[in-house]
């Protein structure tokens, strides 16, 4: 542990000051859940596993500082949700041009330099009801191996021995998806996605990939 907490990087630059309020662990991963909805601090710590609530609060905390959070009631019965300000919706472009950026990294668990990577999947509510299995991702013919167990996700390169899906696309959809101007279900429909295996699969990959934020065990969906 540092013996003194980090305070900026005391740059006067413009790219430094925003990072001194965005550029901390988790903050950035904050901002896009917020994009998507106002939350309550309840549903931003199990959405977020890993946090811890010390760290949860802390960033909320400057993030309102800042400007970018603001409290807000919520619809009745909620009570307060955190929401994003103009400020904080400013950022939406950023986050486009990060996550664009950052899907050669997500499609290529090689591509940082490492083996393997492994993602926490408890977000997803009802993640623990879902089997064990084995799926395949190809992109532009380069396929990675997507082991799911126990509520976590394990990526490593080269195809699968034994997957229950194997889901076909490209740079290009992938490119689209990560900006959000596509899902899924959109590449599905254009031809653009395609999977190889039983179609009945298709939401069980869906939740073990983290896309759906639940699972039901009964019907397999969301």
């Amino acid at each position: 542990m540092p013996r003194n907490a980090w305070t900026g990087y005391g740059r006067f630059c413009p790219l430094a000051r925003a990072l001194d309020v965005v550029g901390e662990r988790w903050t950035l991963v904050i901002v896009q859940e917020l994009l998507k909805r106002p939350s309550r601090y309840s549903d931003l710590a199990s959405r977020l596993p890993g946090i811890g609530t010390s760290v949860l609060a802390d960033r909320l905390r400057k993030l309102e500082a800042a400007r970018v959070v603001e409290r807000v009631p919520g619809s009745v019965g909620e009570g307060v949700v955190y929401a994003l300000t103009d400020r904080g919706r400013g950022l939406s472009d950023a986050l486009e041009a990060l996550r664009r950026w950052g899907v050669s990294y997500l499609t290529d668990p090689t591509a940082d330099g490492g083996a393997r990577h492994e993602f926490d999947l408890h977000y997803v509510e009802g993640i623990d009801a879902l089997r064990d299995a084995e799926f395949g991702l190809v992109i532009d013919a380069k396929p990675t191996t997507l082991r799911f167990s126990h509520g976590h996700l394990e990526q490593a390169p080269g195809a699968p021995a034994d997957p229950v899906l194997t889901v076909y696309t490209s740079s290009a959809f992938m490119d689209r998806w990560a900006a959000g101007t596509a899902s899924w279900d959109d590449g599905r429909a254009s031809g653009e996605v395609t999977l190889e295996g039983p179609g009945r699969n298709w939401d069980t990959w869906l939740a073990a990939t983290g896309y759906l934020l639940s699972y039901d065990p009964e019907t397999g969906h969301a």
